[in-house]
């Protein structure tokens, strides 16, 4: 009597295979599935990149005193730039002395910078926080460009010279976009002016624009 229950087992018809999943439409799933991510949250907090994603084109304008490093000029400078993801810009920079006896009356620089550091940081996972000490990081940067100056008494741009640049920021509000305060030191080459080689503070404002050539039609 043992031996009915386990022949009736075999005797029985086994079930149905369970039938495979229908293709998807879209072709097999080459990827695996992610969930939980919200591409509008903690965008520029620990990101790494704190808005200079934004846009691929940062542009800042800053104002600040001007100090030469020989001589009494002091006076007032104004600085406009425009950084390509915050790594390779332009800098357009205007300064008037406003001392009554200046070696250098005014002067206008134009020229090019490299900011070397973030890209290669950020693409290296490196950009851990806080973001202010981040984004100084990433703004160290080394300039090159031409110098158009008018010493006292002369015309505007009688004195022409290649220039060095250096310069650093502090953003004051943890991001990309928005206050600065930056510095920045430069040095005319082979032998600079009296009152041509200075370094100025800069109170700035910077905002991310998207191009044409990111945004598409």
């Amino acid at each position: 009597m043992t031996l009915l229950p386990l022949l009736a087992l075999a005797l029985a018809e086994p079930p149905p295979p369970t039938p495979p999943p229908a293709d998807s439409p879209f072709g097999h799933t080459t990827t695996s599935h992610v969930e939980g991510v919200d591409p509008d949250g903690n965008r520029h907090q620990g990101d790494g990149a704190y808005g200079r994603f934004d846009g691929d084109l940062d542009i800042g304008l800053g104002v600040g005193p001007n100090l030469a490093f020989s001589g009494n000029d002091l006076g007032i400078a104004v600085r406009g730039t425009a950084f390509w993801y915050s790594t390779l810009g332009l800098d357009l920079l205007y300064a008037e002395t406003l001392t009554k006896q200046p070696d250098l009356e005014r002067r206008l620089g134009v020229g090019a910078m490299l900011r070397p550091l973030f890209l290669i940081r950020w693409s290296q996972a490196l950009e851990s926080g806080p973001p202010v000490l981040d984004l100084a990081l990433d703004s160290l940067g080394l300039g090159v460009g031409a110098s158009f100056a008018a010493p006292s008494g002369q015309r505007f741009a009688s004195r022409t010279a290649l220039e060095l640049s250096l310069g650093a920021g502090v953003p004051l509000a943890g991001s990309a976009v928005g206050p600065w305060l930056e510095l920045r030191a430069g040095v005319s080459l082979p032998q600079p002016a009296t009152g041509e080689a200075s370094a100025m503070l800069l109170f700035s404002w910077h905002v991310a624009l998207l191009t044409p050539f990111i945004a598409g039609d």
